[in-house]
């Protein structure tokens, strides 16, 4: 039984999760009490997708074993990712059990987060998030989310830290570099480091729909008018059905002929 499993693993390893599946129901054969199977057969299924069947196997493997710790947590991701509000205390359950039994990561930490976030709990996920990244400095996701939830909490400066952290191990994390910029032009007033953010996701996304309209708005900020008019008819011609960005866009152009006027009348 044990070869089996070890060649499943290996197929798995290679990405060749169909023979990965015909082997471990194979071993099943020879041990269907076995909750490491089960296990494996619901990992096989997760790659392939099938996340409804994987659940049953991980489930299975619970019955066997309701102490298998990966078990535990791949089927509390499981019931997180489905957004199932009747799972989501099934899955924090389990997700306690690793906690109690001292095999806790700082996945099962996240997940606590996630699920705590899922149930409108913010104090608690925010706990969750902080204890995840104590773990692990470079957690791209719990640095993110802790930062996002600062930010929806209104506590924006408290979040800064942690993207800059985020981005300090993640260069190119766009949503984190967009959060940031926003920190910039809405509470700090610090148009260069918001354009620098934006700068940083058009190097590597130069149509990044988002990136390029944030910039457009440092330049109306900055009263960089005629610049800002080119910046959102760029910006418009990548995402034409973007209302936001026509708003913005008929705004400038506004501004611009009263500008003008203004000018003419000076003039005369």
């Amino acid at each position: 039984t044990q070869a089996y499993i070890n060649r499943g693993d290996i197929l798995l390893k290679l990405n060749r999760t169909k023979e990965a599946q015909e082997v471990y129901e194979r071993a099943l054969f020879y041990d269907n009490t076995n909750p490491d199977i089960y296990y494996n057969l619901g990992v096989v299924l997760i790659e392939q997708g099938r996340h409804g069947q994987a659940l049953a196997y991980l489930n299975k493997a619970l019955e066997l074993d309701p102490d298998h710790s990966q078990a535990l947590l791949n089927s509390a991701m499981l019931i997180q990712e489905s957004g199932s509000d009747q799972l989501r205390q099934l899955a924090v359950e389990r997700l306690n059990r690793i906690v109690a039994k001292g095999q806790d990561n700082e996945r099962v930490y996240f997940n606590l987060g996630m699920l705590s976030m899922d149930g409108g709990n913010l104090d608690t996920a925010e706990i969750w998030f902080r204890k995840a990244i104590e773990l692990k400095t470079d957690f791209r996701s719990a640095l993110f989310n802790l930062a996002l939830l600062l930010s929806d909490s209104d506590r924006p400066l408290e979040a800064a830290p942690f993207l800059h952290q985020l981005i300090k191990h993640h260069p190119n994390h766009t949503k984190g570099l967009i959060l940031l910029g926003d920190i910039y032009i809405n509470h700090l007033r610090d148009l260069d480091a918001a354009e620098d953010c934006y700068r940083r996701i058009l190097a590597v996304e130069p149509d990044n729909v988002q990136g390029l309209h944030n910039l457009c708005v440092v330049m109306v900020e900055r009263g960089q008018l005629a610049s800002a008019r080119s910046c959102l008819q760029q910006a418009h011609a990548l995402a034409p059905h973007e209302d936001y960005i026509r708003k913005h866009l008929d705004i400038v152009e506004t501004k611009i002929q009263e500008t003008t006027k203004k000018d003419n009348v000076a003039e005369k």
